[in-house]
């Protein structure tokens, strides 16, 4: 959101504000303000209790013409600003209905009636909203056909290229067999199947990079995870350096019946990085791999399919190497976000006319 959209609509004229939820001073940070509501909640349930009223008493003060709302928690909160008469739009980053059903710090218990509350949620709010953007094609087709909603736009957080990077053959031929998992570590992830897998590859290392979710922490007990090359969470300037250990990409995400998403930015980044990419077997990967021939699509849940899957990169240097470039390749094509940015900027100019 900062390093995309915020910088994209400062390239673009627009004054930018972001609120956050913290205790650290106000700062201005490639022509952005970043203001502080000076609370930091200390647990779930405080964040859902107080971070709503801290925000707003910000936004206010802010008087902004378009306020952007990017947390799920503060989707109801756009009846406030349409009464200040302001222009509000949401950035749907994922199919959060879904997503309630599997996060580890719901009981189970209520799991399915916190999905279909927030789902009746979005129907009732997200008509409210001057736009509504989203990651992948098949949440914009609920938000469309399900939910009725005019406005629905699909943006998707592709990474931006750099070009000044190359890799070449000598280089990546010479680096130690290492699969790379970056961003977000939770159990959608299965990492537990990645880890059985490399049990059986003793040549082949392992890199996790990023914050592990909480409930998700048990995986530290699994006997592998000694093995592992743990970096906890990373800044997006350290990204380059990460993918230059590996040689094989795993954005392994278990979407429970559901098609693939375009708004997995790990996928783009690790094709932007050159390296073959182990993909869940699910649409719209299916479509890019066979369009680009970047990686290799495999089911998460099948340890078998995914050892054969790492085996093949390893033995298939060369191979795996043009899996890469063709991978790089298709993000500067077509999965980038200056193409992606020209889109959201049209939204929000026809939105402020």
């Amino acid at each position: 959101m900062f390093e995309r959209q915020g910088k994209a609509l400062v390239d673009a004229g627009y004054k930018v504000t972001y609120i956050v939820c913290d205790d650290n001073p106000d700062e201005i940070r490639d022509n952005i303000s970043i203001i502080s509501t000076r609370f930091t909640p200390k647990s779930r349930k405080d964040r859902f209790l107080h971070s709503k009223k801290a925000i707003l008493r910000l936004a206010k003060q802010v008087d902004a013409d378009i306020y952007q709302i990017s947390d799920p928690e503060l989707i109801g909160v756009v009846g406030r600003l349409k009464r200040w008469g302001k222009y509000v739009v949401f950035n749907l980053r994922e199919y959060y209905p879904d997503m309630l059903l599997c996060k580890s710090y719901i009981p189970k218990s209520l799991r399915k009636s916190t999905s279909k509350y927030y789902s009746r949620l979005m129907s009732s709010k997200l008509k409210k909203y001057d736009a509504v953007f989203t990651v992948t094609d098949w949440i914009l087709d609920i938000l469309k056909n399900d939910l009725g909603i005019k406005k629905a736009y699909l943006l998707t957080n592709f990474p931006s290229v750099n070009s000044d990077f190359s890799v070449s053959k000598e280089e990546y031929m010479s680096r130690p067999d290492t699969v790379c998992y970056e961003g977000s570590v939770y159990a959608v992830s299965r990492q537990e199947n990645v880890f059985k897998a490399l049990e059986t590859l003793p040549n082949v290392r392992y890199l996790i990079a990023g914050k592990i979710e909480e409930g998700y922490v048990r995986i530290k007990n699994l006997p592998y995870w000694n093995k592992v090359e743990f970096i906890d969470g990373f800044k997006l300037s350290d990204l380059p350096a990460i993918f230059a250990k590996a040689t094989i990409a795993n954005v392994f995400r278990d979407f429970r019946n559901r098609p693939g998403s375009l708004g997995v930015i790990k996928v783009f980044e690790s094709m932007e990085a050159a390296l073959p990419v182990l993909f869940a077997d699910v649409e719209p990967y299916r479509s890019i791999n066979a369009k680009y021939h970047c990686g290799l699509c495999v089911n998460p849940n099948d340890v078998e399919s995914i050892r054969s899957a790492i085996e093949y990169l390893v033995n298939h240097k060369e191979e795996a190497y043009e899996m890469g470039q063709n991978g790089r390749r298709a993000v500067i094509e077509e999965y980038n976000w200056e193409k992606q940015a020209a889109s959201y900027l049209n939204v929000i100019n026809q939105i402020i006319e």
